[in-house]
């Protein structure tokens, strides 16, 4: 394709590709920024690009003109992706306080379930223990060392009225109340510094509520009521 630069006198042959309406790829030929027209063999022009003047991008084997006066400006760099974060490894002491916070909450449940009491008739009756529970029948001690009868109290059973218990009955029902809540509470006391003690992750993964505790670790209170027990 024969081009003739307006600053030049001679067409030289090159190569032409319109890109878009104001953008014009020339290759083949020296760079120029003076406008161009297109000639036919016989010198007859047929296009006309004299306002394709500025210098939008060099390439490998030529050059893009512009004629809005757009230069190619490079994209800036795509950042560096963030490196992926090391997934945390809880350290021993981390799993050690988890796995006694689990424990906590084992402890509290099994309490707030609650504990059969055998009555004085031979009927078994259940009672919740939460804490509302606990603190009632610390009240309810106070009644029966007063020797009064006709305490009242509810079972676990939320369908069923509160009714009146024998003080014989409230004193077998506040004491063995009592020592399940202790039992439990100095269970977990010694669990806890089993768990403190343990050297391994392995180890403190496989502790769990109501497991053996070591006699190393077990509490003079805590040998004897299991001696009760036996």
């Amino acid at each position: 394709m024969n081009i003739l630069f307006l600053d030049q006198k001679e067409p030289v042959e090159g190569k032409v590709v319109k890109q878009d309406d104001s953008h014009i790829l020339i290759e083949g030929v020296e760079k120029n920024t003076s406008g161009f027209r297109l000639l036919t063999e016989k010198g007859c022009v047929f296009g006309k690009y004299e306002k394709f003047t500025t210098l939008y991008k060099e390439e490998e084997n030529g050059f893009i003109l512009s004629s809005d006066g757009s230069v190619y400006v490079e994209p800036e760099p795509m950042p560096e992706p963030e490196p992926e974060p090391e997934p945390y490894e809880p350290t021993l002491e981390d799993l050690q306080e988890t796995k006694v916070a689990e424990m906590n909450m084992a402890q509290q449940g099994v309490i707030a379930a609650g504990v059969d009491v055998v009555l004085t008739d031979g009927t078994t009756e259940h009672f919740t223990l939460g804490d509302h529970d606990q603190t009632s029948l610390v009240g309810l001690q106070s009644q029966v060392a007063a020797g009064e009868e006709n305490i009242p109290w509810h079972t676990s059973n939320e369908a069923e009225h509160c009714k009146f218990y024998s003080n014989k009955d409230m004193k077998k029902i506040t004491a063995t109340a009592m020592a399940y809540v202790t039992w439990h509470v100095t269970y977990f006391r010694d669990l806890r510094i089993y768990i403190r003690s343990l050297e391994s992750k392995e180890d403190v993964e496989k502790v769990t509520y109501g497991m053996d505790i070591p006699e190393a670790y077990q509490s003079e209170p805590l040998k004897a009521m299991m001696a009760q027990k036996s």
